[in-house]
């Protein structure tokens, strides 16, 4: 199964170069190599590749849990409303994701392969801290985007935004980065503005 996944992400991979367009691979070969190895019934391949599904999974199922918290209840809301939610197709993706990494986790903690470690003489292995490490992963970025969003530099981005847009608009910011340049601190950001019936995203960029 590993296998397979890794050559259908090559394959997607190798198609959207071929069109021109961007898709989000990068875990494709590792995947080849992994179930390589882990069909010769190398232990410590299962281990890896188990462990590293363990990390995945918990941060994504904590990812997919905290993200409708991660921006205002209105806002998604709008975007349900108005279907600027996730597409079909990302949604499939994702799904079939979080099952091939449940798949793994299981097929990869089984007994028989529990058994030959103890015939090989390697400890069995808690899963726990990939687990926690993947949700410690999510809590940070969770801290990173709200101290990202309060403060000086987040009330100037949604002024510009608001100069560019209007009034009658609530804001919130996607991302925000600073640089420091010859020219002085360069902020680049972006923010979503919203009301009842339009979701707007704006770039915004100044120098401090």
């Amino acid at each position: 199964m590993l296998v397979i996944a890794g050559l259908v992400d090559i394959a997607a991979l190798a198609y959207s170069l071929s069109q021109g367009t961007n898709y989000p691979a990068g875990w494709g070969l590792f995947a080849l190599a992994s179930g390589a190895l882990v069909f010769r019934g190398s232990l410590l391949a299962a281990f890896v590749v188990r462990w590293v599904a363990c990390l995945a999974l918990a941060a994504s199922t904590a990812l997919l849990l905290g993200m409708p918290m991660m921006q205002p209840f209105s806002l998604t809301f709008t975007q349900l409303r108005l279907n600027q939610g996730p597409d079909l197709d990302s949604v499939a993706i994702t799904a079939a994701v979080l099952a091939l990494l449940a798949w793994l986790v299981w097929q990869l903690g089984r007994a028989p392969i529990r058994a030959a470690r103890h015939s090989a003489g390697l400890p069995q292995r808690s899963m726990l801290v990939p687990v926690l490490a993947g949700m410690a992963m999510v809590m940070v970025l969770a801290v990173f985007l709200v101290t990202m969003r309060i403060g000086t530099t987040a009330n100037n981005a949604k002024i510009l935004a608001e100069q560019k847009v209007g009034p009658g608009y609530r804001f919130h910011i996607s991302s925000l980065r600073s640089s420091q340049g010859d020219k002085g601190k360069s902020v680049v950001g972006m923010v979503i503005a919203w009301k009842e019936d339009d979701i707007q995203r704006i770039p915004v960029h100044w120098l401090e």
